[in-house]
C-alpha cells in the first residue's frame, strides 16, 4: 500500500468526486444536510485551482481531504472528510496534522479557526489542543415538528401568538424579516456577541463589518442553505420602535429547516423574546411541510442550550470549534459567557 499526503492543487479536480460523493451522502444521512450546492462549488474551486490543503492518496488513490482558505490573516479549515472504508482514525488525524502545522508554518496566517463536524469533539481535540488550539465543544441540534403538536394539521394561523410560553410580552411584536431590518439586525449581532464565546470561536462577531457579512452570506449568497423569507422573524420594541431581536431561517434539505442566526438584545433579554421568535419560526415551516429544525450552540452558552432544550431540541452530535492564534497562544482558561440566552 503506497501512502501519500499531497497539495490538493496537484490532483485533478475529477479525481475527488467519489470522495464528494461520499461526502454528500454523509451530510445527508448524519447530518440531515444537503450538501450537494457546497460539492459543485468545492469541484469548481478544485478545477480552477482555487481551493487549499491536502488530500490524502492511498495507491494513488484519493481518500481523504482538508481543505482551507485564507481570508486575509485568517485561514478557515473548512472541511475534513476520509473515506471510512479506505482509512483509518490514525491517517485522518495525520491529514488533519499534517494541514495545521502547515498552516502554522505560514507567517502570514495570524489566525486559524476550525469546525468539523463529521468528527465529534473527543475525536480532533487532542490533535488541536497539542498544537495550542483553544477547543470549544458545540452542540448539534434537532427538533421533531411532527412530534410537537397537530396544529398545522388543523391549519391554524402562523401568526407569532402561539401559547403563553412563546407569546411575547404587550411592548413587542413579531415581524416577518424586511431587507431594510439588514442594518440593525448586524448591529444587533455585534452588541450582542462581542463578549461572547461564539465571538471567541468566529471573530467575524467582534465588528459590525463582520456580522454584516455574516448576515449576508445567509439571505443573499445561501451560505446556510436556501433563506426562507416567510419563515424568518425580528422582535420590534412597540414604544422605541427598536430592533430586540432576529431569528433567520434556512432550508437545508427538503422538509429539514436551520436556525443559522438567533439573537436578542440584551437590555431585553429574559423576555420570552427568544421563545416567541422560535416558536413563530416552527408555526410556519410546519404550515410550509417541514419535519424537522436544527441549529448549533456552543456548549458554554448554557443559557441558549436550556431554552432549547426547554423547546425540545435534543443534541444528535458534539463536535468541536478550534482556534489558533499567532498573537494570543492559548493559556488554557476558557472565556465567560454571558448568562442570558436568546
Amino acid at each position: 500500500m503506497t501512502q501519500q499526503i499531497v497539495d490538493v492543487r496537484q490532483v485533478e479536480a475529477h479525481e475527488f468526486t467519489h470522495l464528494l460523493d461520499l461526502e454528500s451522502q454523509a451530510w445527508d444521512t448524519q447530518l440531515h444536510w444537503d450538501f450537494s450546492p457546497s460539492a459543485r462549488l468545492i469541484s469548481a474551486c478544485l478545477r480552477e485551482k482555487r481551493l487549499a490543503g491536502y488530500a490524502l492518496t492511498i495507491d494513488h488513490r484519493v481518500k481523504g481531504y482538508c481543505f482551507s482558505f485564507r481570508t486575509g490573516e485568517k485561514s478557515l479549515l473548512s472541511d475534513l472528510f476520509v473515506d471510512p472504508t479506505a482509512a483509518n482514525m490514525e491517517q485522518t488525524l495525520g491529514l488533519l496534522s499534517y494541514t495545521v502545522e502547515n498552516l502554522i508554518g505560514t507567517p502570514a496566517v495570524r489566525r486559524i479557526e476550525a469546525q468539523l463536524p463529521h468528527f465529534g469533539f473527543e475525536q480532533l481535540e487532542p490533535s488541536f489542543r497539542t498544537c495550542c488550539f483553544a477547543t470549544y465543544p458545540r452542540c448539534f441540534m434537532t427538533l421533531s415538528l411532527t412530534d410537537r403538536s397537530p396544529r398545522a394539521a388543523a391549519g391554524v394561523n402562523s401568526a407569532p401568538r402561539v401559547g403563553r410560553e412563546g407569546t411575547p410580552p404587550s411592548d413587542f411584536v413579531i415581524k416577518p424579516w424586511q431587507r431594510r431590518h439588514d442594518r440593525e439586525a448586524a448591529r444587533l449581532l455585534y452588541e450582542t456577541y462581542r463578549d461572547h464565546v461564539d465571538a471567541v470561536i468566529n471573530d467575524q462577531y467582534r465588528s459590525e463589518t463582520g456580522t454584516t457579512n455574516l448576515i449576508e452570506n445567509i439571505l443573499y449568497y445561501q451560505g446556510c442553505g436556501e433563506y426562507l423569507p416567510k419563515a424568518s422573524w425580528v422582535a420590534i420594541h412597540r414604544s422605541t420602535q427598536q430592533l430586540a431581536g432576529l431569528l433567520i431561517l434556512t432550508a437545508v434539505r427538503p422538509c429539514s429547516g436551520h436556525i443559522p442566526q438567533i439573537a436578542v438584545a440584551k437590555q431585553f433579554q429574559s423576555r420570552r423574546i427568544g421563545t416567541a421568535l422560535m416558536e413563530a419560526a416552527f408555526a410556519e415551516l410546519e404550515r410550509g411541510g417541514f419535519r424537522e429544525v436544527s441549529l448549533t450552540v456552543t456548549s458554554l452558552n448554557q443559557g441558549a442550550l436550556r431554552l432549547y432544550e426547554r423547546l425540545g431540541f435534543q443534541t444528535f452530535r458534539t463536535f468541536g470549534a478550534f482556534v489558533w492564534d499567532r498573537l494570543r497562544p492559548f493559556s488554557g482558561a476558557f472565556p465567560a459567557v454571558p448568562s442570558p440566552g436568546p
